[in-house]
């Protein structure tokens, strides 16, 4: 059921960032709206595939589904706060450590609170979802099986 559910976000996503690209081909231009496919369709896309790439045996443990969760609501979010911010990035623009504040926000949002949050996360579950002595020992034995 995680796989499914992944899949199925990934494929919504998938199609949210190619809706908001065939948009740009109208005559006007593209809308204001199909920034916002583009921003969601993004963070829906990056935090699917780390639950496919987290789902174990069919099931997604809590510690990656959270990361996942965490991850779309944070580069979401920053998205959405740099297409809801007026853009001022003239000569009396707010910085936020040399850059313009919406900027700043993708920046800092998408590239670097991740940064923060997701290694503590992975520690957090590596036990859980790496291969323990009995499977690998089953691995190396079919593996000779198949070799012989």
């Amino acid at each position: 059921m995680p796989t499914r559910l992944a899949l199925t976000a990934l494929v919504l996503s998938c199609t949210a960032i190619a809706g908001a690209y065939l948009l740009a081909f109208l005559p006007g231009g593209a809308p204001p709206w199909a920034a916002w496919g583009l921003a969601i369709g993004s963070a829906g896309s990056l935090s699917s595939m780390m639950a496919l790439g987290a789902v174990r045996g069919g099931r997604l443990r809590p510690v990656p589904l959270a990361a996942s969760v965490l991850t779309f609501l944070v580069v979401a979010g920053s998205f959405g706060a740099a297409l809801l911010l007026p853009a001022n990035e003239g000569p009396d623009a707010v910085l936020v450590l040399g850059l313009p504040l919406r900027a700043a926000i993708v920046l800092y949002g998408v590239g670097l609170v991740p940064i923060l949050f997701l290694p503590w996360m992975y520690a957090a579950s590596f036990d859980a979802d790496t291969l323990s002595q009995a499977d690998l020992d089953r691995v190396r034995r079919a593996a000779q099986e198949r070799g012989a």
